[in-house]
């Protein structure tokens, strides 16, 4: 994946319904260009998009471990199938009855979902170089720049004359 790709899609896990003309306006490419590599990165990188719903106060989840979800359908958040075989279940707390069969079962109050772009290289937006560690950013005219260092965002300000 090139820098480009990398950026674009760096925007579109912030947003992944972003117009194609803000990105372009973002990230100072032609649409024709950001068209172009969105088209390239759903044929090779993008799975799927996906919606996140905001999570209601004082919601319950329920863990299960079990052999089978068949039929459980309609009541599945999201589910993993592990090694051993069985599934791992996140369900809604009304999903919950006496013919549910499972293995362990628990309840949890809150759910995080990890939005970090662990798989996607992100770049220095003023040297270019990969960013190994946590990176340094900088919000500058309602966009997100990111840096490898602090000298590069230091730099980036004097010579950009950017407002923190």
């Amino acid at each position: 994946m090139n820098r480009n790709e990398s950026r674009v899609l760096k925007l579109l896990f912030e947003n992944s319904k972003m117009p194609i003309s803000e990105i372009s306006d973002r990230l100072l490419l032609n649409r024709n260009t950001v068209s172009k590599i969105i088209t390239k990165l759903n044929r090779e990188y993008i799975e799927r998009y996906t919606v996140t719903l905001k999570e209601r106060e004082n919601s319950l989840y329920i863990i299960a471990e079990m052999e089978n979800i068949d039929g459980l359908d309609d009541d599945i958040i999201e589910y993993y199938k592990m090694a051993n075989g069985n599934y791992l279940v996140v369900m809604n707390k009304d999903a919950i009855s006496d013919n549910l069969q499972y293995k362990n079962l628990n309840i949890a109050y809150k759910r995080v979902l990890n939005n970090d772009m662990e798989k996607v290289d992100l770049y220095c937006d003023y040297c270019d170089s990969i960013i190994s560690g946590k990176p340094h950013i900088l919000d500058a005219n309602h966009n997100k720049l990111y840096f490898c260092c602090e000298t590069c965002k230091s730099e980036y300000i004097q010579n950009h004359n950017a407002t923190i």
